[in-house]
């Protein structure tokens, strides 16, 4: 990656903190990352994006979403996210990031215009940067 490639900023919202630790490293190495905010939930994330609505600078370009999480799961975090969505200054790519390799699941996200794609953990370093890179 040159370095007159744009960084990304990442929101990674995930309560696995095995998987956190290791798609943090990931990330790293694929060079393309500016920023990256964890959340153990969905709530968190939406109240961070609610907050920074009106700052393209904040918001992320990328939102790797978990569907299985404690207090909003991820597709409740889809529907609140879809509320306010048309509000934000940027619209980040959202890609639903699970251990679920239920067809139901892979369904229910491919019917959401809102998710661009899901990725069956673990994540690879090829796939980490075939997204983060293939937007540049």
């Amino acid at each position: 990656m040159n370095s007159l490639s744009k960084k990304q900023k990442l929101l990674l919202v995930d309560d696995d903190a095995i998987f956190v630790e290791i798609a943090k490293r990931t990330i790293e190495k694929t060079g393309a990352v500016e920023s990256l905010k964890v959340f153990p939930d969905g709530e968190g994330a939406i109240s961070f994006l609610k907050e920074h609505q009106s700052e393209p600078d904040i918001i992320p370009d990328f939102i790797f979403l978990d569907i299985n999480m404690p207090f909003m799961d991820g597709w409740q975090f889809l529907d609140e996210y879809a509320n306010f969505v048309n509000a934000l200054s940027k619209k980040p790519e959202i890609y639903m990031v699970s251990s679920s390799v239920d067809d139901s699941d892979l369904r229910r996200a491919k019917e959401i215009p809102l998710v661009k794609d899901y990725i069956i953990k673990p994540v690879s370093l090829d796939s980490f940067k075939k997204i983060l890179t293939n937007q540049l």
